[in-house]
């Protein structure tokens, strides 16, 4: 064996020769050394993995129970939630294998992380996902090649007659070997002797554990699942007389997974986290990061409802009550109630960029007047908080004063100060009517058009319409008949007064270079 300082050669070599350094040894005896020296590498490596395996022969397999008390579900925008539960067990010995059941079959394996809570430190050396549950068709794949009871009725008495089949294949149909003969399409129904090797009655994930020995463990289990997702649906009530709504919003929580979630504390984030590209898996929806919120708490109110706190890059919803959340549920909670939101009511016409790119003469492009209503995200609307991202559904009120849907429209994430438009559709009694008059290629990059937009009224009030024109590169309007305002870099605004049961014809030519 090698020493600290001495070299002892093996028992090929006489046992009285022992030297002080590898100097001293002689030439013949070199071979020796190194064979000798790989032989105890030999030795030391068998004994390793012969501990190593006999570890994992007395690791005692332990059922951990379901989660106990309330788990604490973090749900995002785009269909994926952190899960944080607690499970108690008792670790039998130096060595268990943690076999916990009643996770989703979404569950992002390499994201699991167990803390003990309460006890000696326990640490995973291993872990596996068996997402392969246990169905009527996976027993007989695993069953190939093994033997399976048959039961079937005798047709002379009525009396089951059981026998002893090889399962031979699944493949498009069952293939049984009975007393030597090959049967498909076999009548009798399957018994099985034992469940597979690897199948579960659901997804269970399985941890080699290992601590100081028998011991109660109070630990939490955190992992990143798919199947679980939230947005938020606005109601809204508008008050044309008024000009004021009541803006509702409900949190919609869906849980695709076949877990339950009883009695969970749940937060709801707003924003989009940074995920990276998901690697190939067979686990559909599988989250990839998640950034953690610290929250910071506001000091407004959200109009009745639920106080959102700031994170890094997101906002947190926190439902101040515990929710229970079943498998393949939907659940809408209340996130929002705000009354009398003041609002201007606007009719606004819009055209389209590529209008402006090339000659459309005789061609009258669609054109519209859309009804659309404002309101600013302050605390003067009685709002002031940030607003998550959803559908708005806008109902009114008929001249008989009968409820009405008047139309929805998506809004953005809107922080606070943020001004929120809703397009509610054409208004049938102002039709518009838009025509290129003329378009001049100058140069290479720069063109000259002449449009004009003729918007008739058939109210028998005056309404105001916002024309609003996208216009592209660098420009300037050279002619008009109405003054206009730059709206932004890269539009243009006019505000023209439309006469009752009349017409107004705004004429404008614009110098566009690209």
């Amino acid at each position: 064996m090698l020493q600290a300082s001495n070299v002892q050669i093996a028992s090929t070599v006489p046992s009285s020769a022992v030297y002080k350094n590898l100097d001293q040894i002689p030439p013949s005896h070199h071979v020796l050394t190194v064979q000798s020296f790989l032989m105890h590498l030999v030795k030391i490596s068998a004994l390793a993995l012969t501990l190593s395996l006999a570890v994992s022969a007395h690791a005692q397999t332990v059922d951990v129970p379901a989660a106990t008390g309330n788990a604490d579900l973090t749900i995002y925008n785009n269909n994926f939630a952190m899960v944080r539960e607690r499970r108690t067990f008792k670790m039998p010995g130096p060595a268990a294998q943690l076999v916990m059941g009643g996770v989703p079959r979404e569950l992002q394996p390499e994201t699991a992380f167990l803390q003990v809570l309460k006890g000696d430190a326990v640490r995973v050396t291993e872990q596996i996902f068996n997402f392969d549950v246990l169905t009527p068709s996976k027993l007989l794949e695993r069953a190939v090649g093994s033997e399976v009871s048959v039961i079937s009725v005798n047709p002379g008495n009525g009396r089951e007659v059981t026998e002893r089949a090889r399962v031979l294949s699944v493949n498009e149909g069952l293939v049984l070997e009975i007393n030597g003969k090959i049967h498909t399409n076999h009548p009798g129904r399957i018994v099985f002797d034992s469940i597979p090797a690897g199948v579960r009655a659901r997804p269970t994930l399985i941890m080699s554990a290992t601590g100081k020995g028998a011991q109660d463990v109070d630990a939490e289990l955190s992992y990143l699942t798919g199947g679980l997702s939230w947005h938020p649906d606005y109601v809204a009530q508008y008050d044309s007389d008024s000009n004021r709504m009541t803006l509702l919003a409900w949190a919609t929580v869906t849980n695709t997974t076949s877990s339950d979630f009883p009695n969970a504390k749940m937060k709801l984030i707003a924003g989009q986290v940074n995920r990276t590209r998901p690697s190939a898996s067979p686990m559909p929806m599988m989250a990839r990061a998640a950034m953690k919120a610290e929250a910071a708490d506001m000091a407004q109110s959200f109009g009745g409802g639920i106080a959102p706190t700031a994170g890094l890059a997101t906002y947190v919803y926190t439902i101040p009550k515990l929710t229970s959340l079943g498998p393949f549920e939907t659940k809408q909670l209340g996130l929002l109630n705000s009354q009398s939101i003041p609002v201007r009511r606007q009719i606004t016409v819009r055209a389209e960029p590529y209008y402006y790119t090339q000659a459309m003469r005789g061609v009258q492009p669609e054109s519209r007047a859309d009804v659309e209503l404002m309101f600013k995200n302050d605390a003067a609307a009685k709002l002031g908080m940030p607003l998550p991202a959803g559908v708005v559904r806008v109902y009114g009120s008929d001249s008989e004063g009968a409820p009405q849907f008047l139309g929805e429209d998506r809004i953005d994430h809107t922080a606070v100060g943020g001004e929120v438009t809703l397009s509610l559709g054409n208004d049938f009694d102002i039709p518009v009517q838009r025509e290129q008059l003329n378009y001049v290629r100058a140069t290479d990059n720069i063109s000259i058009t002449t449009w004009r937009v003729t918007i008739s009224n058939a109210k028998s009030r005056p309404v105001t319409v916002r024309v609003i024109e996208p216009i592209p590169g660098a420009w300037e309007i050279a002619k008009e008949s109405h003054p206009h305002t730059k709206q932004d870099a890269g539009s243009a605004l006019w505000t023209l007064e439309i006469p009752a049961k009349g017409k107004t014809v705004l004429e404008y030519s614009a110098r566009i270079t690209m």
